[in-house]
């Protein structure tokens, strides 16, 4: 029992501490068959798919790569893609390369047409009231069973202020374990990616850059780059922050109307070597988070201050108009 010769202030930010303290409802983590459900005060903000099925072709083309659904905690509805549709790879935050080099072959782990990103396992799974992570083995085998590259892929979770609502930190080291591995595609079919759900309005999809003039089809390493899309009339919001440990001369694909972007890292391994990709994920409902509160995330996940940047929106472009255009006869 509190004494009541305590100063009012005190006891006021004692109370203030305790009611805290005593608040069992924070993230959580449930498990099942086939994917991880994440939850925060009660509601689904995320999902980690990890189904390897291939008792029939539709199962197995569904299941050949894991990926982290989003979903909004006010509808429990996924607010990224998952498989079927227009480019049925593009599953919520994915990560791979379109046109891996080992020898003369030209493997592809992104549309997955040279095999399979099998879960095995997980290191970790770990949830308290401030945050949760998920540590995911995975093994990029061939159509053959060969082992090209097996990947740690950690997600760690956290809370955001209004309009944001949930923090993802996704860092992954891989391994080249078949020999040299020279890791390429372009920045459409390379890298960690976001992809909102195939009904997104394409006519609203929007982009945010660190420059004042963005030349996304030409400008490297951007710090970091948003995105605004809106599907059923709702705005939703994601900001995707580069490490600098990441491979330079990064480019971005940040312009498509139907709601996918990312970071295009492209690097070469030598067999047994390892690459650790870091990018933090902002994801807002209503509007993109505040530009001050970017920079404050920024500066946090960086581990050190940072420059302010303008936030430069531009409209998005409809795939075709990004398309090379074919030569003139």
């Amino acid at each position: 029992m509190f004494s009541s010769k305590l100063p009012l202030v005190l006891l006021t930010s004692l109370l203030a501490v305790t009611m805290f303290a005593a608040d069992p409802v924070g993230f959580e983590l449930v498990t099942k068959a086939d994917q991880t459900e994440v939850k925060y005060q009660g509601k689904i903000v995320a999902s980690y798919l990890t189904a390897n099925d291939t008792s029939n072709g539709a199962r197995a083309n569904e299941t050949y790569k894991p990926y982290l659904r989003i979903v909004d905690p006010t509808t429990e509805e996924a607010i990224t893609k998952g498989p079927g549709g227009t480019y049925t790879h593009h599953r919520g935050i994915f990560f791979g390369w379109m046109r891996i080099g080992l020898e003369n072959q030209r493997m592809d782990f992104w549309s997955m047409g040279a095999g399979r990103q099998i879960h095995t396992a997980f290191k970790e799974q770990s949830a308290q009231a401030q945050g949760a992570k998920l540590v995911s083995l995975i093994d990029w085998k061939m159509r053959n069973g060969q082992l090209v590259v097996s990947e740690e892929r950690t997600m760690s979770f956290a809370a955001l202020a209004a309009p944001g609502f949930l923090q993802v930190d996704f860092a992954t080291t891989i391994t080249a374990e078949a020999g040299d591995l020279n890791l390429e595609a372009d920045p459409e079919h390379g890298g960690v990616h976001y992809r909102a759900p195939e009904e997104v309005d394409g006519t609203k999809t929007q982009y945010f850059f660190p420059v004042e003039h963005p030349q996304p089809h030409k400008d490297l390493d951007y710090r970091w780059v948003g995105m605004t899309y809106v599907l059923a009339d709702k705005t939703y919001g994601v900001v995707e922050i580069n490490h600098p440990s990441n491979p330079t001369g990064t480019k971005w694909s940040a312009y498509r109307d139907y709601a996918r972007f990312g970071a295009y890292p492209h690097t070469t391994l030598k067999k047994g070597d390892k690459l650790t990709l870091r990018y933090r994920f902002l994801i807002s409902a209503g509007q993109l988070v505040p530009l001050e509160a970017i920079l404050k995330s920024e500066a946090d996940f960086v581990g050190k201050s940072v420059e302010a940047t303008p936030l430069t929106p531009l409209p998005a472009e409809h795939p075709a108009k990004v398309a090379p255009k074919p030569k003139a006869k």
